[in-house]
């Protein structure tokens, strides 16, 4: 039997989904080296809310076949169901809280543990969808998404250990190229203050773990919440995706842009107040790399919704968790990442559970229905002859 419409689009944009993500790691990590000029994060986050509502706005007007059709339609939704639009503005404003916190955990946890404790935004986004959508998960459904977390726990932390070890390498080749052949007093001395300086400054960033930790249990909530309310309007109404979109990423746009202002005050208004400088501080490192990062990330949001839309936020989870796995061996070949047999292991959780979980959906057990007519038995004639 062949495929529905449904089912194409749902397969479809998992597939790019995880392209998505792959790519999107890819170029981040190339314009986040430490050669490259700096940008600020916020920043690119704002260029991709307004990157967003404009092919979203665009998409609208073709699905309306027109321009003015499609801007009466989005004026219509706004303005006449403007209550409709209301409801948007949660996930906007839960997704601006979120990544506050994340800022707060990044400050105060180590990024092994933040990489670590954030994934469990999976088996919260499972819960919200028990609780909220009522939809019920078979038990192997569940171990499955356990499997997921384990899995991607160890992928992400090997990796985490990985680049570690290889900047420690690196460090040990650095100092052997350039030890002297002869230690001095003066070099000793030298070195002494070295570290105390580099224990100095290291100590100086003070951390609360509990803080951290708590922040990224909230954000963890805060994401299976968000994406699945988000699910529910979407699901829940006739509303164009884009147009869902739009209401989206409009109030993201000036949360984002607030943000923005209180995480890099410092930087945005170093010149003061006139808008030519703030621009021109709010493109400082922006080049090819910085501004693809930005397009492939607003185009992810704009394939999740249309994953949401059309299949689940737990199988946008699981997308997301193969795409870390699938980086990951990208990165072998690109960064010189060495896997471990820990990393392999977990890889081989995520893709079992991946599978694991579309083969066994919940079933619920049969049960008669009142309109099911008893069948009628057949009386056979009695013959009085026979004994």
């Amino acid at each position: 039997m062949a495929p529905s419409k449904g089912d194409t689009i749902k397969y479809t944009s998992l597939v790019v989904l995880v392209v998505q993500n792959c790519s999107l790691v890819l170029f981040m990590r190339y314009a986040m080296t430490k050669d490259r000029p700096k940008f600020l994060k916020t920043i690119s986050v704002f260029f991709g809310e307004i990157f967003k509502c404009t092919v979203s706005l665009i998409l609208a007007c073709i699905e309306e076949k027109s321009i003015s059709k499609g801007l009466r339609r989005i004026h219509h939704e706004f303005f006449v169901n403007w209550k409709d639009t209301l409801k948007v503005l949660v996930p906007s404003a839960i997704y601006t809280v979120q990544n506050f916190l994340l800022y707060v955990a990044v400050d105060n946890l180590p990024a092994a543990t933040y990489m670590v404790t954030y994934q469990l935004k999976i088996l919260t986004t499972a819960a919200f969808t028990v609780l909220v959508l009522h939809r019920r998960l078979s038990i192997q459904q569940w171990i499955s998404l356990f499997v997921l977390f384990a899995g991607v726990v160890v992928v992400q932390y090997d990796q985490k250990m990985s680049n570690e070890r290889e900047k420690q390498a690196a460090l040990e080749r650095i100092s052997t190229t350039i030890a002297p052949t002869t230690v001095s007093p003066l070099s000793n001395l030298t070195s002494t203050l070295a570290a105390v300086i580099t224990t100095a400054s290291t100590s100086g960033k003070h951390e609360n773990s509990i803080l951290g930790f708590i922040a990224v249990l909230i954000a963890c909530v805060l994401s299976g919440f968000a994406g699945i309310y988000f699910e529910k309007i979407l699901k829940g109404s006739n509303v164009s995706i884009w147009i869902r979109n739009i209401q989206l990423a409009l109030p993201s746009i000036f949360f984002a842009f607030l943000f923005a202002s209180v995480k890099d005050n410092s930087s945005l208004y170093a010149d003061g107040l006139n808008p030519v400088d703030i621009w021109n501080n709010m493109l400082q490192g922006f080049d090819w790399a910085v501004w693809v990062t930005v397009a492939i990330n607003a185009f992810g949001g704009l394939v999740v919704a249309v994953v949401i839309k059309y299949a689940d936020n737990i199988l946008k989870a699981f997308a997301t968790s193969l795409a870390i796995v699938l980086n990951c061996i990208a990165a072998y070949f690109l960064f010189d990442f060495r896997p471990s047999l820990l990393f392999l292991l977990g890889a081989s959780g995520v893709i079992v559970a991946v599978f694991a979980y579309s083969m066994y959906p919940y079933k619920a057990s049969h049960q008669a229905l009142p309109t099911d007519a008893p069948k009628e038995v057949e009386l056979q004639p009695i013959d009085n002859n026979k004994s």
